[in-house]
């Protein structure tokens, strides 16, 4: 039997199920779905998908399931909900979704029976909102009898089944062609390669990857929710930056991992493209440095990775972290109460959350880095008798030998910046 034809038993399966004569109005508005959907979302992700917590792409595509299966639930006993769009479909992709993501079987199955025990839960603890008998018990309008919920809990588990059957269809016809483009077995080759480091490289990893490992390689993660959209970034980047060659994989963690090539050195202005196009995307990535041969693909992912780390600890991160531009920050932030601390010490009152102080910081990290007063008034757009007003402050706040430590302040600056430190 298809995934499409299985799906079709089980919305059929639930409308059978319903109660159109014994249901009506109970309260307008239907915020009690989204609320509902919410807490279904984040009990799944913690009992079935625990290595997918904080990412924000994965919420949301697993949101947008749950909340397809509780409209479909609701829908079918009239209650006052909006409608619900394509629950046929929505069933397949979710299992073709989870299988992209590189989880077993087991997940799609763990992930009804958590989410339909969640949802008779917690619709109850709600008061069954949506749901409003012609007879309520005792005259109370929030009391559904029984014989309702008896029936809400029979349907709900018999749409559970059915749709549950429909997506591991789905996830096992995607599972059989991921094998046949290889998908998992890229994966396998990576980890190897990963593994194996600065060894000597196999010549039959190129044909395993579709992908040539000589050249320079720059490594990116890509928080996308599902595989259409990290490839359409992963596309757009390559043909503005003219790479050879890309190769993507499921995420590993939070974030989808990816590689592209290119057959020379990266010159500098390119991988400004490449972060630019990256920011432009919609999506948080992270991107490795360019490094040449198998050693450089390792690393670059690596790179990566760190930089991804940081983003938590960044006070406003952008949308594409480069290693390039935080590898300081990476090796600073382990940290965080003692960088506070480093600043507060090294820069003192400017180290204020104020926008005098900000100001103070820009001109004094723009003369640290340029070294004249005629090129830090250029840089930031204002007269040298104003850089040399802001600097006489500086001076009085630091002291007069604060030049003496002029890496610590550049580093203070740096760190403050990325912290955005207010002085206690």
């Amino acid at each position: 039997m298809s995934a499409a034809s299985v799906s079709t038993e089980a919305m059929t399966g639930v409308r059978a199920c319903s109660l159109p004569d014994s249901c009506g109005v109970q309260e307008p508005g239907a915020g009690w779905v989204d609320q509902l959907a919410d807490v279904i979302t984040r009990r799944i992700t913690e009992k079935v998908f625990p290595a997918r917590r904080g990412s924000v792409p994965f919420h949301t595509s697993l949101r947008r399931f749950v909340r397809t299966n509780v409209l479909s639930v609701a829908n079918a006993h009239d209650a006052v909900c909006p409608p619900c769009e394509e629950p046929q479909r929505s069933v397949q992709e979710f299992g073709v979704w989870v299988a992209e993501q590189g989880f077993p079987l087991t997940a799609v199955q763990n992930a009804y029976w958590t989410g339909t025990r969640q949802l008779i839960d917690v619709w109850g603890e709600m008061g069954w909102p949506g749901l409003a008998p012609l007879r309520h018990v005792d005259d109370d309008p929030t009391n559904v009898p029984g014989h309702v919920v008896s029936q809400v809990a029979a349907t709900t588990f018999e749409f559970a089944e059915h749709a549950m059957r429909a997506s591991v269809t789905a996830y096992q016809e995607a599972t059989a062609s991921l094998r046949l483009d290889g998908a998992q077995r890229r994966r396998t080759v990576v980890e190897t390669i990963l593994a194996a480091g600065e060894s000597r490289p196999d010549p039959a990893w190129d044909t395993a990857l579709g992908y040539r490992l000589g050249g320079s390689h720059v490594g990116l993660l890509l928080a996308a929710a599902d595989r259409r959209q990290a490839d359409a970034v992963l596309k757009n980047v390559q043909s503005l930056t003219g790479a050879r060659d890309r190769l993507l994989l499921p995420p590993d963690t939070t974030q989808w991992v990816a590689w592209l090539g290119y057959g020379r050195a990266i010159p500098d202005t390119m991988f400004d493209t490449l972060c630019r196009a990256l920011r432009d995307s919609g999506l948080h990535t992270a991107v490795g440095r360019p490094r040449p041969g198998v050693g450089g693909f390792c690393a670059t992912h690596r790179e990566a990775v760190r930089a991804e780390g940081v983003r938590d600890r960044l006070a406003a991160p952008s949308p594409c972290l480069s290693f390039r531009d935080v590898s300081l920050e990476d090796l600073l932030l382990h940290d965080r109460p003692l960088a506070t601390a480093f600043v507060n010490d090294e820069l003192g009152a400017l180290a204020d959350g104020g926008h005098r102080a900000a100001r103070m910081r820009e001109t004094l990290s723009a003369w640290l880095s340029s070294g004249t007063h005629t090129a830090t008034a250029a840089r930031l757009g204002i007269h040298e008798n104003t850089v040399r007003l802001r600097l006489n402050a500086v001076a009085d706040i630091l002291g007069a030998g604060y030049l003496e430590r002029r890496a610590e302040l550049l580093v203070a600056l740096r760190l403050c910046n990325a912290l955005s430190v207010a002085r206690a």
